[in-house]
């Protein structure tokens, strides 16, 4: 079975997530020095301006460069020490849309499985969009492993 998230890739991910981290430290730092200065000169509107943009980078790099990675480290955790589930499934079909799911890019992946309290096989799991997609062959049978509804693993 082709295990999709290792050890070493949280590592990495931690490293990537600590070198934004401190850029976003030392860039607020300079900021917040800056806003400090213009208060003790007294310049009002350059006070107000450095406080605004202070706020402004703060929001915007922490949503736009943090969070993302956040997000995917919890999948990767979640993946590494979660529960997990294997079963004998077979194939149907790819969504052609992308998902977002818990803020990670995801392809829907059909599969049919156990049928539920509705009687419906057919069962919704999530393939990370980061991970190249194996060619999977309609109406073959796979091994698949899973934590909530993302695949960590597949075999044949």
């Amino acid at each position: 079975m082709k295990e999709l998230y290792s050890a070493e890739m949280l590592e990495s991910l931690d490293g990537k997530l600590k070198k934004r981290w401190i850029l976003t430290g030392v860039v607020s730092a300079l900021l917040l020095a800056a806003f400090v200065w213009s208060v003790v000169i007294r310049m009002e509107w350059l006070s107000i301006l450095l406080l605004a943009l202070l706020g402004v980078f703060l929001i915007f790099f922490i949503e736009m460069f943090c969070r993302p990675l956040l997000n995917y480290r919890k999948l990767v955790v979640s993946a590494l020490s979660g529960r997990s589930h294997d079963r004998e499934m077979e194939y149907v079909r790819t969504e052609p849309d992308v998902s977002s799911v818990d803020g990670v890019s995801c392809l829907s992946l059909i599969f049919l499985g156990d049928a539920d309290k509705h009687g419906s096989r057919e069962q919704l799991l999530y393939w990370d969009e980061e991970i190249p997609l194996p060619a999977l062959q309609e109406g073959q049978s796979y091994t698949v492993r899973f934590t909530g509804r993302n695949i960590i693993a597949i075999g044949e």
